[in-house]
């Protein structure tokens, strides 16, 4: 349960991030900003992969203690 959590709080961060670009390419001098969106697409990607390889990792392990 508190990985589906965790999935909607990383999509929540990337729809404020695309928002975020959106309103930043309104304005070209803000455009030193766009750092913000991909430090936060490379949090949410970062976090993304290690729920994965928990998951991998579980699964594994009930697999071999069903083995």
């Amino acid at each position: 349960m508190e990985r589906d959590s965790g999935r909607q709080k990383d999509i929540l961060l990337l729809l404020f991030g695309v928002q975020f670009t959106l309103l930043i390419l309104l304005y070209p001098v803000a455009w030193p900003l766009l750092l913000f969106p991909i430090l936060l697409t490379g949090h949410v990607m970062k976090s993304e992969y290690s729920r994965r390889l928990s998951e991998h990792s579980e699964q594994n392990e009930v697999d071999q203690i069903d083995g």
